[in-house]
């Protein structure tokens, strides 16, 4: 199972975006070694509030529709995951991470799901885990 961030979404679909090429042969591949995406609904609605900016509200509501009816699964933020999202945030103070960034972490060390797809640089810097040890296995 591929964590898929806001970043490698936006890039699949807005044919401008610097990694779109790069996007489309990841989403090919995976979609061919019939991986499993899935995400979190911030993420969900970080995509959704930037499409809008490009293609209008009623065009981003049909491509995250889209991408929910091909198979993107949704993992719920759990109480226990706001917990950990804040203690992410106090242990990587120098890196500015994003709200959605850190629940998307937190949703990973409790899944034990560590492959995620994304052009955001801190999915390469982050190491999740309380030793801080576990790099994410990045697909670009």
């Amino acid at each position: 199972m591929i964590f898929t961030d806001t970043s490698a979404l936006i890039a699949a679909v807005v044919v401008d975006d610097r990694y779109h090429r790069e996007a489309q042969r990841a989403e090919a591949a995976l979609r061919s070694a019939r991986e499993q995406l899935w995400t979190i609904d911030s993420v969900l609605t970080e995509l959704w509030i930037q499409l809008r900016r490009f293609v209008g509200h009623a065009r981003a509501d049909q491509l995250v529709i889209g991408l929910l009816d091909r198979g993107l699964r949704r993992e719920p933020v759990e109480p226990e995951d706001y917990s950990r999202c804040w203690e992410i945030g106090r242990e990587w103070p120098d890196q500015r991470l994003s709200l959605t960034d850190r629940q998307a972490f937190a949703v990973m060390e409790r899944t034990r799901r560590y492959a995620a797809w994304s052009y955001d640089d801190d999915f390469a810097v982050i190491r999740l885990g309380r030793p801080r040890a576990r790099a994410i296995d990045l697909v670009r």
